[in-house]
């Protein structure tokens, strides 16, 4: 007999049917025994007398007769809820353990480490597996999207002979005898790939050593890359890029409406033409609307894109917006300058629902051009001589665009960590399992041996941070602090550890504030919240009160920080010990962390 899928028993009343997929929940009335098998078409209730024991998850194959329910017990809520299949046999192919999570809820109230620890049960729950039935169609959309355009697929290598992209967030390995490199981005390779195909797009796995937890950064992404030739202008990109962006979020809404309904979710709305601005005219209105003057910063920082997605979905009806026309000098060598001020370059990004989606621009076709600013970038040719060679015979005007698959799926269903949209996440804490468990961790001296301090260090240097750091005597209050680091007491930054319940978040405020408890519930919309305890503190982190830095991504909590501390052009914080202190620009500590900041009335 062939095997029959849970969602075609709808079609089969009265006829003998094979089924195989797991146990989904058994429940167990005496004589009788009524059991949800799931397979990747969906669940179907099967019921029998005499039933052998069988345990959640369970593998199993059940041979039966497909029968109509009566009226009154047809669930509403399950595809085949009309039918119901009467066991005559059933077969155990493979017996589950007991399983450590309650997989039957429709929630998993779990935090995200225990989530991520058992994951192969994890993925099994129907609201985790919808996650990736989203990505999937993201995905799929992408490639349909730009193969009805004429662009071919590629895959790039992911190791690589030099770290053109910069050095400091490139992980080396070692490659019989010689030094090579995990690839950032597939962009020299699809950049090169012009000169043959004209239009090409990969779907490829890139890797950042950034030293970093936060809820919004991974080493490891499913990158997707797209480049083509022969453009008059870089507004062509942004409308090739506008056009996938499109495509992808309408195939979402069309396919994934369930999936969608589980997580209360929707597409991002997305005017007819999705608005764009130069980063200084965004800077300018930002200004404006908030009177944080932002005029000169060479990039947007987190508050500022939340900000700018406000005023794009009150004035143009659009969660999506292109920032354009970022500094020359800090975006990568091949980004064509504007030849009306080259001191800005024909790049954007599109930022959605407060944070940066997607990154691309019109790049460099001139080979003598390519060169110069190669090793205007302290780049040797030599290093990248492939890729030039390709310039030097000949390359069309071009230009392309790039995101993470991860964080769009993040975006669409709200998640709140993007390490909910990875299938299985690698940071700086985890592959596949924690290097150290947050259980049973002090994160003081994790199997790294650095200690939080050093880890700040590290963080500091490899984003090229400008700071001062302090030994002193050990401090344990914010006047002793003050006093010792020769800075005015509002200049620090207290770090607050909240609890609430299971959860918890840190807090940063001026160290001459004291935390208002309930307003701060009331912004974050978190019932409960409290101080957590110093026994809570050193469980959770590993640190004593009063050496918790402000910099959640280090210690793996989720960082809000108090408007007022931007009072400050310069804070300074205990950096792990109560005898080290940091001292940095309130400026780039924003971009760095990329809190979350809360304007308490």
């Amino acid at each position: 007999m062939e095997r029959t899928l849970m969602t075609e028993t709808i079609e089969k009343i009265s006829e003998k049917v094979l089924l195989k997929g797991w146990v989904d929940t058994v429940r167990d009335h005496g004589k009788i025994t009524f059991i949800d098998l799931r397979d990747r078409s969906g669940i179907v209730q099967c019921v029998g007398q005499n039933v052998p024991k069988v345990s959640v998850e369970s593998v199993v194959e059940v041979k039966g007769t497909v029968a109509k329910r009566p009226e009154k017990l047809v669930n509403k809520n399950l595809e085949t809820g009309e039918v119901e299949v009467q066991i005559e046999k059933l077969e155990v192919i493979s017996k589950s353990s007991e399983l450590p999570i309650d997989l039957g809820k429709s929630e998993l109230d779990l935090e995200l480490p225990t989530l991520l620890d058992y994951r192969s049960l994890t993925l099994r729950h129907p609201k985790i597996k919808a996650i990736f039935k989203v990505q999937e169609v993201i995905i799929d959309s992408f490639r349909r999207a730009l193969k009805a355009k004429e662009f071919v697929e590629f895959q790039a290598p992911s190791i690589i002979s030099s770290a053109p992209e910069g050095g400091a967030e490139i992980f080396e390995v070692k490659y019989f005898g010689h030094k090579a490199y995990l690839a950032q981005s597939p962009q020299l390779y699809k950049s090169l790939l012009v000169s043959v195909f004209e239009r090409v797009f990969s779907v490829n796995k890139v890797f950042r050593a950034e030293p970093s937890v936060t809820t919004r950064h991974l080493t490891e992404v499913v990158s997707l890359d797209a480049e083509f030739g022969f453009i008059d202008s870089w507004i062509e990109i942004k409308d090739m890029a506008e056009y996938v962006v499109k495509f992808i979020l309408k195939e979402v809404e069309k396919n994934c409406s369930h999936e969608l309904e589980i997580f209360g979710a929707t597409v991002p709305a997305v005017s007819d033409k999705i608005p764009y601005l130069k980063l200084r005219e965004a800077q300018q209105i930002i200004y404006e609307r908030t009177g944080r003057d932002v005029r000169q910063e060479k990039d947007p920082s987190p508050e500022d894109e939340r900000e700018i997605c406000r005023w794009s979905k009150e004035v143009h009806g659009s969660d999506l917006v292109f920032i354009t026309h970022y500094p020359t000098k800090y975006r990568p060598f091949y980004t064509y300058p504007d030849p009306e001020d080259p001191e800005y370059n024909q790049g954007f990004d599109l930022i959605g629902r407060g944070t940066e989606w997607m990154t691309g621009g019109r790049r460099i076709h001139d080979y003598k051009t390519l060169v110069e600013h190669a090793r205007k970038w302290g780049i040797n040719p030599k290093n990248i001589g492939l890729y030039l060679q390709a310039y030097e015979y000949g390359m069309p005007p071009l230009g392309g665009f790039a995101f993470g698959a991860e964080r769009i799926t993040m975006h669409v269903l709200g998640l709140k960590n993007i390490r909910e949209a990875s299938l299985f996440p690698r940071d700086m804490e985890r592959v596949d399992s924690l290097f150290s468990t947050m259980k049973n961790t002090n994160v003081d001296k994790q199997k790294t041996g650095k200690s939080v301090y050093e880890a700040i260090l590290d963080l500091l240097k490899a984003k090229k941070i400008e700071y001062k750091h302090y030994e002193h005597k050990p401090v344990f209050t914010s006047e002793e602090s003050a006093k010792v680091r020769g800075t005015n007491i509002h200049q620090g930054a207290k770090a607050l550890v909240l609890q609430a319940g299971k959860e918890f978040i840190l807090y940063v405020l001026p160290a001459d504030f004291k935390a208002e408890l309930e307003a701060i519930r009331e912004k974050l919309g978190i019932e409960r919240l409290v101080m957590a305890s110093k026994e809570s503190v050193k469980a959770k982190i590993g640190l004593e009160i009063g050496s918790v830095p402000p910099l959640g991504s280090v210690i793996n909590l989720k960082t809000h920080v108090d408007s007022r501390l931007s009072e400050n052009e310069e804070i300074a914080f205990n950096a792990g010990r109560h005898d080290r202190s940091i001292k940095m620009k309130y400026s780039d500590f924003i971009k760095l962390e990329e809190p979350e900041v809360v304007h308490l009335t």
